[in-house]
């Protein structure tokens, strides 16, 4: 029977292997059935394994099967199949730390390949303590370096690697950081247990998803000078059409949409969210943008990172807001839509590169997610400084909280918002921020905050 075949015969499984039916958990489970591709995915290698069949379990053969590539595609340029993988593992982890915990026997897939693995549990299990800090390693390590290495080698422009070296000195850097400042003193007016933004976000009964964007989308698109829409991103086939300007390769445009880069940004931001008092940290699942798909907007909050340019996931949420950003890579400048100005309000703000000021904008927006479950806080900007300015503000309670209280419900609840930032850039950050203005989603009347 042909490998290409994602159906493969299950009764060759025996019906009794606790093996088995521990697989038929799992893709039961809350974790994992609203994900039918991570189904799919888990099965089709368990049951290959199961079969005594391991040997066809490769990139190529589950790219074929599972995501309808084409015989011998390239991996180094699709990386389709290492993406899901990444989702799957995780997945694999939240199932065994929640409703699979008591399990006698342990489902992993070691980094490196796509084999599945079944490993007893000897006795019963009791859990292990939560460490704070190696769930940061690991998620902010998987959203900057690809997370497996079984693909082929391909020759890279030495900025390539010059970047991925600088972006994973940074993240050794941030790993110091948090290590050895974590037990010291860390002033924060309010903890988040009681803070009126971070206790609706964080909370022992959800878990908190948090975005981090795709720097290599971002690099593509200032490649190629053509923005990538949500419905292409999502989609995959972004990188299969790519038309360039002179003087650059269709391979190193490749290279760099296909490598898993964030901002170092995104990465500072991730690092203060887990040094916030009382946040339960095995709750917080840190997403790369390239991993993360609709359904996961459908419930719980969700905290997301940049602009639509790295995070296209915010076009999801545009249509119900106020100040929007786009790239005029024509004009080389970004702007920010005003869709309906109030009093000393512009309809339009720039952020030209040109500009001696070197103006950038940032935004935070609180928006209620697909289903209304849940709550979406966006950070945006437009450009790294801007992001950063974001959320300096939204870090600094001594300027967050008249913000909250000024705008908050009669019954002491925060409604939905919009808050718009002006910054400069200087020499890659934000100098403080000056309030533009805001939106109340529940009220008609908006206007600048002073």
């Amino acid at each position: 029977m042909s490998h290409s075949s994602a159906q493969l015969e299950t009764d060759s499984v025996g019906v009794d292997d606790p093996r088995w039916e521990l697989v038929e958990r799992i893709v039961v489970s809350p974790s994992f059935i609203k994900s039918p591709r991570l189904c799919s995915f888990l099965r089709y290698i368990c049951e290959l394994t199961l079969q005594g069949r391991a040997d066809e379990i490769n990139e190529l053969n589950i790219g074929e099967a599972l995501f309808a590539r084409a015989p011998n595609y390239d991996p180094s340029i699709d990386g389709i199949v290492r993406s899901h993988a990444s989702r799957l593992r995780q997945r694999l982890e939240q199932y065994f730390s929640e409703e699979g915990a008591h399990e006698s026997i342990r489902l992993s897939i070691p980094k490196g390949g796509y084999t599945p693995v079944f490993e007893p549990r000897p006795g019963p299990f009791v859990e292990e303590e939560i460490v704070p800090f190696p769930p940061l390693l690991t998620n902010v390590s998987a959203a900057v370096v690809s997370p497996d290495t079984a693909t082929p080698a391909i020759s890279t422009p030495w900025i390539v690697r010059a970047l991925t070296l600088a972006l994973t000195m940074a993240c050794i850097s941030i790993m110091y950081l948090v290590l050895h400042q974590r037990t010291g003193p860390i002033a924060v007016p309010v903890t988040a247990t009681k803070h009126p933004l971070w206790s609706s976000l964080f909370g022992l009964d959800h878990p908190t998803m948090i975005v981090a964007s795709d720097t290599g989308l971002t690099s593509l698109q200032t490649i190629t000078g053509k923005n990538v829409k949500l419905a292409e991103y999502l989609n995959d086939d972004y990188r299969d059409h790519i038309s360039l300007p002179g003087g650059t390769t269709i391979e190193v445009a490749r290279t760099l949409a296909s490598r898993r880069y964030t901002s170092i940004v995104d990465l500072n931001i991730v690092t203060k969210l887990y040094m916030l008092p009382g946040i339960p940290l095995n709750r917080i699942q840190v997403r790369y943008a390239r991993d993360v798909r609709p359904n996961d907007f459908k419930s719980g909050p969700v905290i997301m990172l940049g602009a639509q340019e790295g995070t296209p996931w915010v076009e999801l949420f545009e249509d119900r807001m106020n100040f929007v950003f786009r790239h005029d890579r024509q004009k080389h400048s970004f702007l920010v839509f005003n869709r309906s100005p109030q009093r000393n309000e512009l309809s339009q703000y720039d952020s030209d590169q040109a500009d001696p000021l070197h103006k950038v904008y940032g935004l935070i927006a609180l928006q209620p997610n697909l289903e209304g479950s849940g709550q979406i806080l966006l950070l945006e900007g437009t450009s790294m400084a801007g992001t950063e300015s974001a959320a300096d503000f939204i870090f600094d309670d001594v300027r967050l909280l008249p913000f909250l209280n000024k705008i908050k419900n009669e019954d002491g609840s925060l409604p939905y918002f919009e808050l718009l930032l002006q910054s400069n850039n200087m020499n890659g950050n934000a100098s403080k921020s000056e309030i533009l203005a805001y939106r109340i989603s529940s009220s008609s009347q908006s206007a600048a905050y002073r």
